[in-house]
């Protein structure tokens, strides 16, 4: 009877990851999108089970099969390569929010947003994490890259990136306003939006659930839109 029990339980619990919807997101998106998950849910939606990571590391992960329903890149560039490989549903597919790239640095840090090298550099690894992709074009533009890239401490995601700076690992860090903000980290200078290309988070429907549908409907409402620049994103031109 105990042993009839225990399997029950754990059908129970896969028929329950099941029914929840799987969203790959790019990191710099986990706090808007708890909170947007929250809000759905209250509005009578289902549960949403999150992936983050770096877009580069979702996008390898979906191609190569995971069980992701929906999702959210930091850059057009994955998103890209996965319609390219008709991974995603490219109907559904929109652009979400923007977002601006910046130069942070741990409290009371004397680092400047002038060119000249601040110490060791936290950034999203450089080929495959979109911020780091920004960051190599924003510092190419400038004409610093060369002599900052001996200097940079590259990271699995730009939340990782934005964690070597809060621990004070780093002398400054190149990270997204939104996780700057999310941090309490001083901005110190932000890249000029010619510097490198738009901050764009696409969204698309992985699988052909209905309620992968219904998540992307809400994620365009006003609502969500406001839960969005709570958090500092902007809107994203289609």
């Amino acid at each position: 009877m105990k042993f009839l029990s225990t399997i029950l339980f754990i059908l129970l619990l896969s028929t329950s990851a099941r029914a929840a919807l799987s969203v790959f997101a790019a990191a710099s998106t986990t706090d808007a999108m708890k909170d947007l998950a929250a809000a759905y849910k209250d509005a009578g939606g289902e549960t949403v089970r999150f992936n983050f990571a770096s877009s580069g590391s979702l996008a390898r992960q979906i191609e190569a099969g995971a069980p992701a329903d929906v999702f959210v890149s930091a850059n057009v560039k994955w998103m890209d390569w996965l319609e390219a490989k008709a991974a995603i549903q490219t109907a559904s597919r929109f652009n979400l929010a923007a977002n601006t790239l910046v130069l942070t640095a741990p409290p009371g840090a004397s680092v400047k947003f002038d060119g000249t090298v601040p110490g060791k550099v936290a950034v999203g690894e450089l080929k495959s994490v979109p911020a780091g992709m920004y960051a190599k074009e924003a510092l190419e533009h400038l004409g610093w890259f060369s002599a900052w890239k001996p200097h940079f401490v590259q990271a699995s995601s730009v939340r990782t990136a934005l964690l070597y700076v809060q621990r004070g690992e780093v002398s400054a860090g190149i990270v997204y306003a939104t996780d700057a903000r999310a941090a309490g980290l001083p901005i110190l200078g932000t890249f000029p939006p010619e510097s490198h290309s738009p901050i764009i988070y696409p969204a698309a429907a992985v699988s052909e659930k209905e309620s992968a549908v219904k998540f992307l409907h809400f994620l365009k409402s006003d609502e969500a839109s406001r839960i969005l620049k709570s958090h500092g994103f902007t809107e994203a031109a289609e």
